[in-house]
């Protein structure tokens, strides 16, 4: 069960905001200056590299604890970035941008927050077969 929960939490932040994130909204969004457009890209970059070398990892090598913890890498990330969004002016959500909300959060940060817990879970089951 444990590798299908990383599986999960590995895709959800490795593969998902290729999709997300490649468009008008965040990379290709002409109201973004050319310098943030390049860290976003580096982002989206690192976040494959990391799923992929998990993904190697668990199925491949079964090294189940370490393609966890960089899976918690990838959400833990983002929940830091919410977190100190005060601090550097950041947003959930672009302006003018109407994002789902669900249980009172915008869809990212309840997606984001889902899979750390996926995540966390996975590692708890991990830390319990051993």
């Amino acid at each position: 069960m444990s590798k299908i929960l990383t599986t999960i939490a590995l895709v959800a932040g490795g593969v998902l905001p290729l999709f997300a994130d490649i468009s008008v909204y965040h990379l290709l969004n002409p109201d973004w200056d050319s310098h943030a457009r390049v860290h976003e890209a580096w982002r989206l970059s690192t976040n494959f590299c990391i799923f992929s070398l998990g993904m190697y990892l668990l199925w491949a090598k079964g090294k189940e604890m370490l393609a966890a913890i960089l899976s918690l890498c990838i959400h833990f990330g983002f929940f830091i970035a919410v977190v100190t969004m005060p601090l550097y002016g950041g947003t959930s959500v672009g302006e003018g941008i109407t994002e789902p909300v669900s249980f009172g959060l915008p869809l990212n940060v309840l997606l984001f927050t889902s899979m750390l817990i996926i995540q966390l879970t996975a590692i708890v089951l991990i830390i319990r077969k051993k």
